[in-house]
């Protein structure tokens, strides 16, 4: 009873949408299209949301993580809008090296905890498969909060304080760090 009361505030707490119809074509250029599909949300949990939100994550991750720590999840799912997917396989390698190495040092910077999960419908998931960093999502975080589907990249950040941020688009370590900076 109290993890489907838990799903319920989640459900509700991050903005949910319908499914949605993979486009035939993935737009790889930073346009219109691309800019309309970036999309921020935060808030701020209340003590017994945050609780049980942290608790539904690190059940979900079968990890623990320190009360005191933020937690940063990145997230690679399909999206109609993925300026990585045209990458040569050398260059999206690289560039998945990379969001380790910032999300690492961010971390450590920020006193944060970091994971990164991609979906089994992920444009190229095979560059993630074969990364011990890389977790499979089972549906959880697709489900309750990563709902919408526009852009190929995501990411959530929740502070010890509830304070939370979602953001889909690419590029976005300079948000990440302005909300972890932020006191």
């Amino acid at each position: 009873m109290k993890k489907k009361l838990s799903l319920i505030l989640i459900l509700n707490l991050f903005i949910s949408y319908k499914a949605q119809k993979k486009p035939d074509k993935v737009n790889t250029k930073i346009n219109e299209s691309y800019l309309l599909s970036r999309k921020q949300f935060h808030g701020k949990l209340d003590s017994v949301q945050l609780k049980q939100i942290r608790a539904l994550i690190t059940n979900e991750l079968k990890v623990e993580i320190e009360e005191d720590k933020s937690i940063l999840i990145n997230y690679f799912q399909y999206g109609k809008n993925c300026s990585e997917y045209s990458l040569k396989e050398k260059y999206a390698n690289q560039l998945i090296d990379n969001y380790i190495k910032l999300s690492s040092k961010m971390s450590t910077t920020y006193h944060a905890v970091d994971f990164f999960i991609f979906t089994n419908d992920a444009l190229n998931r095979e560059r993630f498969e074969k990364r011990e960093n890389y977790i499979k999502d089972s549906g959880f975080f697709a489900q309750t909060i990563f709902t919408l589907q526009e852009n190929c990249r995501a990411f959530f950040i929740l502070k010890p304080t509830g304070e939370f941020l979602k953001y889909y688009g690419s590029d976005y370590f300079t948000e990440v760090e302005n909300f972890l900076d932020k006191k």
